[in-house]
């Protein structure tokens, strides 16, 4: 089986692109979670289901460790059910997302993907959760929290 790269760009054309090229590059700050979720393998077999833990998470994506040992392949789509109750969200009860899978390492059971909201309330949710956690003080990108001075 034979790899072909990818044709690199010339510095000129690099720079043609509109904005800092360097912020492109960068990954969206994730906020640390650790929250239990369950991810249906299979949209037809309810018993397909794995619990994982969701490690982190931003707009652009998450990232999540299984339980047990699952079979997945990047680009594969599944969904993940978020219980709310752990964030200090109260209605609705929990969040159905569908994700894709875009890396799997069957190594460490852990897997990264994007969200793939249907609709605005599962993007509000989404923005709930992250809003939670940042009020939470969780830290970004595996950091150490800040710790802010206490009022007297």
């Amino acid at each position: 089986m034979a790899m072909f790269n990818k044709p690199s760009m010339s510095l000129s054309e690099h720079d043609q692109g509109s904005g800092d090229s360097s912020q492109q590059a960068k990954r969206a700050k994730r906020i640390e979670s650790h929250a239990l979720v369950d991810v249906r393998l299979s949209q037809w077999n309810p018993l397909a289901t794995s619990s994982a833990i969701l490690l982190d998470l931003s707009w652009q994506g998450f990232k999540i460790e299984f339980i047990n040992p699952v079979k997945l392949k990047p680009g594969t789509r599944v969904s993940m059910t978020v219980p709310l109750s752990s964030f200090g969200i109260l209605a609705p009860a929990k969040l159905k997302l569908k994700i894709q899978v875009k890396w799997y390492d069957s190594r460490m059971l852990r897997a990264g993907g994007i969200f793939e909201p249907e609709n605005h309330e599962q993007d509000y949710l989404i923005q709930k959760i992250i809003d939670v956690l940042t009020l939470r003080g969780a830290p970004e990108d595996g950091s150490q929290p800040e710790k802010h001075p206490r009022a007297s």
